[in-house]
């Protein structure tokens, strides 16, 4: 019918409109990144991987090849160390393998694969090889009383299944894909009272299944009724499953089936956290979102972050601030990675 007609047609423009604020936006905020992580002059007075490890992709998303490779080169000073003495305490300390992540990512994309490999190495120091568990705040280690205190981790694991599925490590890309599948199936009961245990002891013994750590910090747990949560600590291994789910990762049936299932799963849990669309630790909420097919909850999220932008291309108030480099390039990217989601929807 004509009406039918009519609203594909509106419904269309609007995506279409969605599609090109994303990328405006994107746009502004590889030209402050440009002005700031390429010039000489700046990056001698700006010592601290949290100002680069993200810029890579953020120009390689937006086609800048050249500017990713400078970008790329910069960040690569840090390889040996990761976050290790880095401003921002996060990535200093609970998670010093994340910007080793983001520079595999980008290496990979730009066809670098000594250091793409060098990445991996070093990220490795930080799994516990018999699952393929992400460890958190220190490398893993064998010794018992070491290994006894190893805390594994949601976040960090999506991070072994992510490198893995860049570099082709199949086996590894499989067990780790699995150990989230279990981490999540043990939340089983808590998500139904609204919470999300995102850690658990790494030493397991034999098959049993993960031995979930209860805190209830913002590093250790998901609240649904709490605004403010750092979503994106389930959202990243939720983006992880469902690449993972694409195939070609030699998944049996089963396994792509149940990886799609549980990130499904905690997706919908993360769409019901109070707050969650008003925040700007929602990014990868938003890509999860445009990679699932939910494009109302994309462009919620999406729509919020494009809010937050600043006049000078930055999305945080103080442009020179550390943090604010750090998230307007990885939302550069996710706005880019949601309108090409979206785009083939």
């Amino acid at each position: 019918s004509s009406t039918s007609d009519w609203a594909r047609a509106f419904a269309l423009q609007r995506r279409e409109m969605a599609i090109a604020a994303y990328s405006a936006a994107a746009d502004a905020a590889t030209k402050y990144l440009a002005e700031r992580v390429l010039v000489d002059g700046w990056a001698s007075e700006h010592d601290d991987v949290a100002f680069y490890f993200k810029a890579p992709m953020a120009f390689i998303e937006a086609g800048a090849r050249e500017d990713a490779e400078r970008a790329l080169a910069r960040a690569a000073r840090y390889v040996d160390r990761g976050g290790e003495g880095s401003g921002n305490g996060a990535y200093a300390g609970i998670f010093q393998h994340y910007p080793l992540m983001w520079m595999c990512w980008a290496a990979t994309r730009l066809d670098q694969g000594d250091l793409a490999e060098k990445c991996y190495r070093n990220l490795w120091a930080y799994v516990e090889p018999t699952r393929c568990a992400g460890i958190v705040e220190r490398p893993w280690s064998e010794e018992a009383d070491v290994a006894a205190s190893c805390e594994a981790d949601l976040f960090a694991t999506a991070e072994v299944l992510k490198v893995a599925m860049l570099l082709g490590r199949s086996e590894v890309a499989q067990r780790a894909a699995a150990t989230l599948r279990e981490a999540l199936s043990a939340n089983s009961e808590h998500k139904t009272a609204g919470l999300v245990f995102l850690r658990w002891h790494a030493r397991c013994e034999g098959s049993s299944a993960p031995q979930l750590i209860r805190k209830d910090d913002v590093f250790h747990c998901i609240t649904q009724s709490t605004p403010g949560q750092l979503y994106f600590l389930l959202a990243f291994p939720v983006m992880a499953l469902l690449e993972f789910a694409s195939g070609g990762y030699g998944a049996s049936e089963a396994e792509v089936g149940a990886s799609r299932a549980a990130a499904m799963e905690m997706l919908a849990f993360l769409k019901g956290c109070s707050g969650v669309f008003e925040s700007p630790m929602a990014h990868k909420v938003g890509r999860a979102a445009a990679m699932a097919g939910d494009a109302d909850t994309a462009k919620k999220i999406a729509q919020y972050l494009v809010s937050l932008q600043q006049a000078s291309g930055g999305f945080q108030e103080d442009p020179e601030a550390m943090d604010c480099v750090d998230q307007t390039a990885e939302i550069a990217v996710w706005l880019r990675q949601i309108a090409k989601d979206l785009s083939g929807q």
